[in-house]
């Protein structure tokens, strides 16, 4: 039997398909939401936000810009085979249209996009973890850099990025490397490696150095980082 491939996104990780379609099974049966309601909550916005960079049709699904999202009924798209009591969750563009999306095709697939980034968080994975280290190393309690409550196993805190984040350091590496397609990446075929890892040690090199220079490591509880809002990609600037 193979080994599961986990599913990562910016913020959150599940270690497999099954588990990440659960947990998005999990909003749209949320039974605050009903038909028509708007995904109110922050950690389910998130997720959501997150999700749709793995969409083969990310950019089609987004239009000029994602509003929210809500739960729509599933005979209001392109499909007429469904049950007239069939839900899923949607797209509410700024534009005002609304646009089915499939969390279960997003989980299933990748972009130029989210493997890059994924390759990306793989590459700083290690700073990541002695960072968190260092900050449980000396004496005394260890605080959330955002609420400053005291942390009680050092597996509960999460480390972030809070100004920039990690949304706009790896879009404007990215951009300076061409563009996400322009980044080569690898999956070593799940047999020594699983998950997306950058294919040219030079683009390595020059990200690390880009991160090492730009890069604010903070610590966060579960909650606290899964409900930070969403960054603007372009609303930081490297000069």
């Amino acid at each position: 039997m193979g080994k599961s491939i986990p599913v990562e996104l910016d913020s959150f990780t599940w270690p497999s398909k099954t588990a990440a379609q659960a947990a998005f099974r999990a909003i749209l049966y949320d039974p605050r939401y009903s038909v028509y309601d708007r995904i109110s909550d922050p950690e389910h916005n998130r997720m959501l936000h997150e999700l749709v960079d793995r969409h083969p049709d990310a950019s089609i699904k987004r239009g000029d810009g994602i509003d929210h999202f809500y739960i729509g009924r599933t005979i209001d798209g392109d499909l007429t085979t469904v049950s007239p009591n069939a839900t899923g969750i949607w797209i509410r563009r700024t534009n005002g249209e609304g646009e089915d999306f499939s969390y279960i095709t997003a989980i299933k697939s990748h972009t130029p996009k989210s493997r890059v980034k994924e390759g990306l968080r793989h590459a700083v994975a290690d700073r990541r973890l002695d960072y968190r280290e260092a900050r449980f190393s000396g004496a005394g309690p260890v605080l959330s850099d955002i609420s400053g409550a005291a942390f009680e196993h050092q597996s509960d805190a999460h480390v972030v990025y809070l100004a920039p984040s990690w949304e706009q350091l790896s879009f404007h590496f990215a951009q300076s490397e061409g563009g996400w397609e322009s980044i080569d990446i690898h999956s070593g075929g799940g047999k020594i490696q699983i998950g997306s890892h950058l294919l040219d040690s030079d683009v390595e090199s020059r990200w690390l150095a880009f991160f090492d220079e730009h890069a604010v490591f903070s610590l966060a509880t579960a909650s606290e980082s899964a409900r930070r809002p969403r960054s603007v990609e372009l609303a930081w600037s490297t000069a």
